[in-house]
């Protein structure tokens, strides 16, 4: 069982050793390193800060901070087999008096073993760590204390989430430490990806991290991502239906709203009334396979009804699309149009143009008020796979 004694000893004869200690990775930023680690007062540690400078009491690459779970398992850890310091040590920037003296250190990672290495816990003295140059740019550390929580595995919980790089990202571009540019997020994502170190990886895949760029695209509305509004499921879509008053049509009562149903809707199945004739359904538009997936489903619900009821159905679809930073809505939408007839060509010409389609795109939603009417149905975007 190691003890404060133990320990401390340990952090000290690291530093004075500091062969085997990860070399925090600051490639592209403007951070210089120590040429060796400090051994840092734990009085003159100040509490932990954001990226921007504001006190929080967490991590600033931990958007919710570190969890107690987490820190109980490194203290256990600790009391079972002490400091090691080839698993890396904290940096710190040093905050200095108008005379240029030192009079605190400011954590840039290590939140969750400070928790228990100072009053709290071990009750340390101090703490290995290596130091920077005073007055570090927001940018510069918002970067580092992401890129200091790594990705390495799935047995290694403590690592910076999609959250966190999100929140880092919207809070540098607030403070104009970011451009409102494409280029800019996608540099600030790519930076913090980098290996943390000399000797660890970050495995951040390329979905986590364009998962990350959209989520700053759209909430800053930049780019064709950041100005698409997402129906992330139907019930957006039916909210949006309902608030702008778009009717039902084909309804024998007026004023009942469009409402789109899940594939897996029976409603065909309940009554023989010709209120059931038609089901609504929302595609995505530009996925080859939810079009192929949609049709299926169509003809099924039209066989099921005929075989129950004696009577056809018909599938009424809205479509959205999905837009890249290259390709707007517009441009999305020719492509929807383009996939939407190669797949009805291919079954016509399969059967010799005897084939029958069960669903009609009854419009498109509005999806971008650069191009779109945001609060209408473009109905004139329909499309007639029997005509």
């Amino acid at each position: 069982m190691y003890r404060k004694n133990d320990i401390q000893n340990q952090m000290r004869e690291a530093v004075n050793n500091p062969q085997g200690i990860p070399i925090p990775n600051v490639v592209d930023l403007n951070i210089r390193l120590s040429p060796k680690p400090a051994f840092i007062p734990i009085d003159k540690i100040r509490k932990p800060n954001n990226a921007l400078g504001k006190n929080t009491g967490t991590n600033p690459g931990r958007y919710k901070g570190y969890k107690s779970a987490d820190a109980d398992g490194l203290y256990e850890s600790f009391k079972q087999q002490g400091f090691k310091k080839e698993l890396g040590i904290g940096v710190f920037e040093p905050i200095v008096n108008p005379n240029g003296n030192v009079v605190e250190y400011k954590p840039l990672d290590s939140f969750t073993r400070l928790s228990f290495q100072g009053p709290e816990g071990f009750d340390l003295d101090g703490v290995a760590g290596w130091t920077t140059q005073p007055n570090l740019s927001a940018y510069d550390k918002g970067i580092l204390s992401l890129r200091l929580n790594p990705d390495q595995d799935a047995e290694k919980p403590n690592k910076s989430v999609k959250a966190d790089f999100i929140a880092m990202g919207c809070a540098l571009l607030d403070a104009g430490e970011i451009a409102n540019t494409i280029v800019a997020i996608d540099d600030f994502v790519e930076k913090c990806c980098m290996a943390p170190d000399n000797v660890n990886v970050n495995i951040r895949r390329e979905k986590f991290k364009s998962g990350v760029k959209n989520a700053i695209y759209r909430r800053n509305k930049i780019g064709n991502i950041g100005n698409a509004q997402l129906y992330n499921d139907d019930s957006m879509i039916n909210d949006f239906l309902k608030t702008y008053n778009i009717y039902d049509m084909y309804h024998k009562k007026n004023g009942v709203y469009v409402k789109v149903r899940g594939y897996r809707t029976k409603r065909h199945l309940i009554s023989d009334a010709p209120t059931y004739d038609y089901t609504w359904v929302r595609l995505r538009g530009n996925d080859y396979q939810a079009i192929v997936l949609m049709d299926a489903l169509a003809r099924i619900r039209h066989h099921e009804r005929m075989e129950k009821f004696g009577r056809p159905h018909i599938t009424r679809v809205l479509a959205d699309v999905e837009v890249t930073q290259q390709r707007d809505v517009n441009q999305s939408r020719d492509l929807h149009y383009d996939k939407l007839n190669t797949f009805v060509k291919r079954l016509n010409d399969d059967s010799n143009n005897q084939i029958a389609f069960h669903w009609v795109q009854e419009g498109m939603l509005p999806q971008d008020a650069r191009f779109d009417v945001m609060n209408q149905m473009m109905w004139k975007k329909k499309f007639n796979p029997n005509q």
